[in-house]
């Protein structure tokens, strides 16, 4: 298959509707870590519903829906897509319940060459069923294997790749150890993304791994957690926005280590698993509130 450029940017997304609450808080809560320790009262927060606090990263995944990956006529190859980068900006803390709307496009499609693959850049708006804008995520799908098309460089095209964050070089403000449950992917998939390399062996081997591998907006939502921790006293209606690339895959049952580096309202951060040696998370960048600014 051959991605058809420009026509690919013309792809007509199917307007988003979604009505959530506590359950659905919950369970994206539970699948990137925040039932870690249930007897911690900072994170029981976020998996009770008495008092519950929205990990702000849900908004990745409200108005979720995976089914273009497979539509013949953008002319990809499924089962060589992967989720590159997440850049999140969220303009009010999320409720813990109500209904959003949300639009997706695609503002372009960067041709890495016929050995390297192609970037999709997709933009979603998530507003409130009244209007209200509550997030705007730009998201980047690496194409494995559909470079060639004769699209543009990227730098050449309708828009810029966002910027990622350059790590000091010095030793980080602070390290947090996230321990990732072996089920991590088989619960987290049950927030939206129902793609199969998650789950199925068979699938996963075809795309070039060993085992099902977590979802990236998995480990992201992680690394979320790991910047409240550090820096926002756990208090999720502080972030203002946040993104990071994913640089390798994770498995469930890995030991996740996010440093991070604190500069008063603005942290970097990038993660690793020091037992197969591997930076899985580089760029990370977020920007919280001061306290109270909600």
């Amino acid at each position: 298959m051959t991605i058809r450029y420009p026509d690919i940017l013309d792809y007509g997304f199917p307007p988003g509707r979604q009505s959530y609450g506590p359950r659905d808080c919950i369970l994206y809560a539970l699948g990137t870590g925040f039932g870690r320790d249930p007897l911690d009262p900072e994170l029981l927060r976020y998996v009770y519903e008495k008092e519950l606090r929205v990990s702000p990263t849900l908004a990745s995944v409200l108005g979720e829906n995976t089914d273009w990956s497979n539509d013949p006529r953008l002319g990809l190859t499924t089962s060589g897509l992967l989720h590159g980068e997440e850049h999140l900006v969220l303009h009010r803390p999320l409720p813990a319940a109500g209904e959003i709307r949300c639009r997706t496009r695609f503002s372009e499609v960067f041709d890495l060459g016929a050995e390297r693959g192609a970037l999709l850049v997709m933009d979603r708006r998530i507003e409130t069923a009244a209007g209200e804008l509550l997030a705007e995520l730009r998201r980047i799908e690496f194409a494995r294997a559909d470079g060639g098309f004769g699209g543009p460089a990227p730098g050449q095209g309708r828009v810029e790749l966002p910027p990622l964050a350059a790590m000091p070089d010095r030793d980080p403000d602070q390290r947090v150890v996230l321990d990732i449950d072996p089920a991590a992917p088989l619960i987290y998939r049950l927030s939206g993304d129902l793609v199969a390399i998650h789950v199925d062996p068979a699938a996963a081997r075809h795309a070039g791994f060993d085992r099902p591998i977590l979802h990236g907006l998995s480990t992201f939502g992680f690394c979320c957690q790991a910047v409240l921790a550090a820096a926002a006293d756990y208090d999720g209606a502080r972030l203002a926005r946040i993104g990071a690339r994913f640089a390798a895959p994770v498995f469930g049952g890995d030991r996740l280590v996010v440093s991070l580096w604190i500069d008063g309202s603005q942290v970097r951060f990038q993660a690793e698993v020091p037992d197969r040696q591997a930076t899985v998370i580089r760029g990370g960048y977020a920007e919280l509130r001061a306290p109270g600014a909600t």
